[in-house]
């Protein structure tokens, strides 16, 4: 019908031109298209070396810290003879020969931990500049570097283990449905009586509570769970008899390093670098040792909770009013599957020796529980 309405020398030109016309705007739209395309993926391209450029960086002195941590959680909780210089309270400065050394064991195994903190900082802070965090070749790093700080900071099992001994020692549930029983919403509301019994008495630690108080709040408690679980209450001559051990429960000893505070403690232990390789560096231990002497009140506050990990352990008992043996038990198990992760991303080029491989892969093996 178009060609019909107009003369024979007509007929193809008005088609000719809009062919011409559609190709015309297919071509802007590729050249357009390509140019952005191109653009796009050299951009991802080059985020990928820059980002494999910071694992390649830092991926040594984070592997080299990593061993030293792993080899000391190895000595501290599977040597025959289990190290005496993590008990007592603070580092002891006594000048004798065995004090010192003692105080020197202690220190280095906090310097330790705060070292492979620092190198994990030191590692975000660069990758902060990328617009592209992703991890990509090295997600089984990145991975490893989740699970131990889930292990420095995740403490819910030890909630649930409260309410569990708390049902054992009150007779709240009988054996086998405490075992079936999934206790986490409980152990977090159990968490938080324990807090504003806390709070309102003004202290920070159930230690500090006098006998009055320490009654007070294992009635609380019984509360809290009796009303929860629908069973009987616990009588006033029970929680009089038992509240001396319902308040060891409840008190378990913890030391958890919650992520906001690793972060914390990371900035304290990076400086500037002076090398073209990397923007950060990690103190050394005389560094350290001066700010465990003088620090400011932030380096201090960053040691105290690193102290807290390993202070007054002993580790040549089963208390099972500690939760940290068995957290620095997840500590080295985590340490391993670091080594392990970056001695895989290394492939060929892997600096790990077969002798910390084997240990790795028997940490990784063993039950943390």
């Amino acid at each position: 019908m178009f060609e019909q309405n107009l003369p024979p020398e007509k007929w193809f030109t008005a088609p000719a031109i809009a062919a011409a016309a559609i190709t015309s705007v297919f071509t802007i739209m590729g050249i357009a298209l390509k140019d952005y395309v191109f653009k796009t993926l050299e951009e991802q391209r080059t985020e990928r070396r820059t980002r494999n450029a910071i694992y390649e960086r830092y991926s040594n002195p984070l592997l080299h810290s990593t061993i030293s941590l792993m080899n000391r959680l190895n000595e501290i909780l599977f040597e025959k003879h289990r190290p005496v210089y993590l008990m007592g309270e603070g580092i002891n400065q006594n000048p004798n020969p065995g004090g010192s050394y003692r105080a020197y064991k202690k220190l280095s195994s906090i310097y330790r931990l705060a070292v492979v903190l620092g190198w994990i900082r030191a590692c975000r802070r660069e990758f902060s500049y990328l617009r592209v965090a992703d991890p990509g070749d090295a997600f089984g790093v990145d991975e490893a570097i989740g699970n131990l700080e889930d292990a420095l900071a995740d403490g819910q099992w030890v909630e649930q283990e409260r309410v569990k001994r708390l049902c054992e020692l009150w007779h709240l549930c009988q054996a086998a449905q405490i075992e079936k029983l999934d206790f986490s919403e409980l152990g977090v509301r159990v968490d938080n009586v324990v807090w504003d019994h806390l709070e309102q008495a003004k202290v920070d630690d159930v230690s500090l509570l006098n006998e009055a108080s320490r009654l007070t709040l294992c009635k609380n408690v019984a509360g809290c769970l009796s009303s929860h679980l629908n069973t009987n209450t616990v009588t006033e001559a029970s929680l009089d008899r038992t509240w001396p051990d319902a308040m060891n429960v409840i008190g378990v000893r913890e030391a958890w390093l919650y992520r906001d505070w690793q972060s914390a403690i990371g900035d304290v232990m990076i400086q500037p670098s002076h090398s073209d390789s990397r923007k950060f560096e990690v103190i050394g231990f005389g560094d350290f040792e001066q700010i465990v002497l003088e620090g400011s009140r932030t380096q201090t506050l960053a040691f105290t909770r690193l102290l807290n990990v390993f202070d007054d352990l002993n580790l040549t008992i089963e208390d099972r009013f500690d939760a940290r043996p068995r957290q620095l038990r997840g500590i080295a198990k985590a340490s391993a599957k670091l080594v392990l992760a970056i001695h895989a991303i290394q492939g060929s080029e892997s600096i790990v020796a077969s002798r910390v491989i084997e240990r790795a892969q028997t940490l990784v093996a063993m039950q943390v529980s």
